[in-house]
């Protein structure tokens, strides 16, 4: 119900994800490639199944996302050439490492069913901190408290610790789950959250699973949440760096741009790193403790990054 406006730095929506064009210099062709990530699942489920938190957007703009869908993709590792589906276990583990790890795998799976769960009971668009939390997480209770909330505890733990608990130990299963891990996040399992890699299981390895890819690239993917952006009467303004927050009496209440326009605003979502925000921050309060800590605070190798809204 609110009017929003993104003021975006750079030229082109989409930070990393974004596309490009070439032309061939004989006959003109044109090839078009990604900036960013290129690998999807979950995009193409039905309205509501909100286990992937970017449908799950989606969704709740009401855009359609027209995507290229497809079950296996190659896989080139030392221990050889393998076609990779949803039945990675019997499939790949099996012959690579034989009966005992393939059940190992199976026992994994299991484990991971009702982790998924959870994240697909709770979506993330519905989590909040203030008393709106009320309104938006209300509707999801049943369908989380069904899903078994006692296990939501694991869902912080290193994916590492899962994968100990659910008893896989051979060693070609866990390499292939570092991989799966760096994917996702830069960083194996010993430093992936489990929630992460349970939405990712939830879509990957479930029966019949498919992945997406967008139809355009991921240029469409950008494209499709400006979209929804300007169907419910929002507005990006490109080439629009924000110089400052506005703040008085400890409230932010807008922001001035760096051309020295001032946009009043009733909420502020700043989209910045931890380390940038009080670089945007009146002198009084990036002085305070709060700034202080966030400007100390170490960085991890992962490229999953902290945000400070």
């Amino acid at each position: 119900g609110r009017r929003v406006v993104i003021c975006e730095s750079h030229s082109t929506p989409g930070g990393a994800a974004h596309g490009f064009q070439r032309k061939l210099p004989k006959d003109g062709g044109e090839f078009s490639f990604d900036t960013g990530p290129s690998f999807f699942s979950g995009l193409s489920d039905p309205k509501g199944a909100r286990i992937n938190p970017l449908k799950a957007v989606l969704d709740l703009l009401d855009v359609q996302l027209p995507c290229h869908q497809y079950r296996s993709f190659g896989l080139c590792l030392p221990e050889g050439d393998f076609l990779h589906t949803p039945e990675f276990g019997e499939q790949i583990l099996r012959q690579v490492s034989g009966p005992s790890a393939s059940r190992e795998w199976e026992g994994l799976l299991t484990a991971m069913k009702p982790l998924a769960a959870l994240v697909e009971a709770l979506p993330v668009p519905a989590l909040r901190l203030d008393a709106g939390a009320l309104l938006t997480v209300a509707p999801f209770l049943p369908r989380f408290l069904a899903a078994g909330p006692l296990n939501a505890q694991q869902l912080n733990d290193p994916f590492a610790r899962t994968v100990e608990r659910a008893g896989v130990t051979d060693p070609f299963a866990r390499r292939w789950l570092d991989l799966l891990c760096f994917c996702l996040s830069g960083l194996p399992a010993d430093g992936t959250v489990t929630a992460e890699m349970a939405m990712m299981f939830g879509e990957f390895y479930k029966p019949q699973a498919i992945m997406d890819y967008p139809v355009g690239g991921v240029k469409s993917l950008v494209e499709a949440l400006v979209k929804g952006l300007e169907s419910h009467g929002g507005s990006l303004r490109l080439n629009t760096p924000v110089k400052q927050l506005v703040m008085s009496s400890g409230t932010c209440h807008g922001v001035e741009l760096v051309n020295g326009d001032v946009l009043e605003a009733s909420s502020v979502v700043c989209n910045v790193s931890a380390w940038d925000l009080p670089k945007l921050l009146p002198t009084s309060v990036s002085s305070q403790t709060w700034c202080r800590e966030r400007a100390a605070m170490p960085a991890t190798k992962s490229f999953m990054r902290l945000g400070a809204d």
